[in-house]
């Protein structure tokens, strides 16, 4: 998409193009983070949601005056003036549609996790190329300052050389019928939660994990309610992560080096409230770290546009996407068979 000329106005000589989105699904997290955000933003209206019961998709539609409603995802992927769509559905279903709208020309925001196994996410991958045009993985915490410190800090070399990473993300899961309790929809916690944190996990080693061990508590249902994980990423960085449905809810990280330790209070998601950490040597706190609240969506669904409009690098490749999921691949096979050691090549 090309930015659109028009007559200086105020000494403006371009104005910025609409990026028009539709959002397959009636997902609470479109409803409370996605939807919001793009409307706080300009240039990204938000003109068709669709459902597939077309009472649902006006019923959703309506107190946030979007224009267009559908009963079903192919009529939205149809619809030429949808330029973006964003796809918060059971992560079971996001290859399939997330193939369909690229090939049907649409840009593609798909909710974690990407996909349900690394050939799932190859394929998205393989279809974004073959179309010409963005998909992007909805890792909005990656986008923050928090993270952006975090980062900083572990290249500036401010605990010394990095040893370990440990990652915890946890919450008690009430509901029994919740489509994270269902096995053909793609669910369990090493999905949902784990991704997050194998994905900061890679992303602050910078390479990834050369073996993993995995171990999973499964449900009557027959997904996994906890899940615990080793990571060894070789030259002795080590990677610890559990996640679980059945537990109070917690959410840290801790990076460990040679001189010193980050801790971070909920690094993934702190729900648009501040949060905070303290680096530590010795054992004792050297200081304290403080992040002010902030829109992680907002920060991500900025970035997207700027990818579509003004053809901005990514700052993620889709590489990161498809080697999430090798891990996450390795780690289930890992738990099938007693935790034993699997190598990635």
């Amino acid at each position: 998409m090309d930015i659109l000329s028009s007559k200086p106005i105020g000494g403006n000589l371009f104005r910025k193009p609409e990026l028009n989105w539709g959002i397959l699904g009636t997902a609470r997290i479109a409803e409370k983070a996605i939807i919001p955000a793009l409307q706080s933003m300009k240039h990204n209206p938000v003109i068709a949601v669709a459902s597939r019961d077309l009472t649902r998709a006006q019923e959703f539609a309506a107190p946030f005056e979007i224009p267009k409603a559908y009963g079903n995802y192919d009529d939205l992927l149809a619809d030429s003036n949808v330029q973006a769509v964003y796809i918060p559905l059971p992560n079971s279903e996001h290859v399939g549609w997330a193939v369909k709208a690229m090939q049907a020309g649409k840009h593609v925001l798909v909710e974690k996790p990407f996909a349900l196994n690394s050939d799932e996410a190859q394929l998205m991958v393989s279809t974004a190329l073959e179309n010409s045009v963005v998909l992007m993985e909805a890792f909005m915490y990656r986008y923050s300052e928090r993270f952006e410190k975090i980062h900083e800090l572990v290249r500036s070399g401010a605990i010394g050389r990095l040893r370990l990473i440990q990652t915890n993300f946890s919450f008690t899961l009430s509901n029994p019928d919740d489509i994270r309790l269902a096995p053909d929809l793609g669910g369990g916690a090493l999905y949902d939660l784990g991704c997050y944190c194998v994905n900061i996990q890679r992303l602050l080693v910078g390479r990834e994990p050369v073996s993993v061990q995995g171990q999973c508590q499964m449900s009557k249902s027959g997904v996994d309610l906890q899940s615990a994980a080793t990571l060894d990423f070789g030259d002795q960085v080590w990677g610890q992560l559990m996640v679980s449905f059945n537990s109070d809810r917690s959410q840290f990280l801790r990076v460990g080096g040679t001189a010193g330790m980050i801790h971070i209070e909920n690094p993934f998601n702190p729900q648009g409230e501040g949060t905070s950490g303290w680096l530590s040597s010795g054992g004792k706190e050297s200081k304290r770290l403080n992040f002010r609240p902030e829109n992680d969506y907002k920060r991500m669904l900025e970035h997207f546009y700027n990818v579509c409009v003004s053809k901005d690098m990514p700052k993620f490749p889709l590489s990161d996407a498809v080697n999430n999921a090798v891990v996450i691949d390795a780690l289930f096979q890992s738990a099938v068979d007693s935790g034993r050691l699997v190598n990635i090549k």
